[in-house]
């Protein structure tokens, strides 16, 4: 797993985990990748920001459970 951080550096801050093998753009022109979540919580506040669980969002916009990877098949 890693993860990532990426931001104009004043009011847009997008972050989350992958997986190792994955890529990701962004539109933002800073981007960071990180090995452990406490590398990228230490980032987010070097910017005043506090880390938040991700929220993940269907169509429709409404918040889904978390989904436990013991769970997956």
């Amino acid at each position: 797993m890693k993860y990532y951080l990426a931001t104009n550096e004043v009011d847009v801050f997008h972050y989350g985990e992958m997986e190792d093998t994955c890529e990701f753009t962004t539109g933002q022109p800073v981007s960071f990748l990180y090995n452990t979540k406490e590398e990228l919580v230490t980032a987010l506040a070097g910017y005043g920001q506090e880390y938040q669980d991700p929220q993940v969002i269907d169509m429709q916009g409404l918040e889904l459970p978390p989904v436990d990877p013991d769970q997956l098949d």
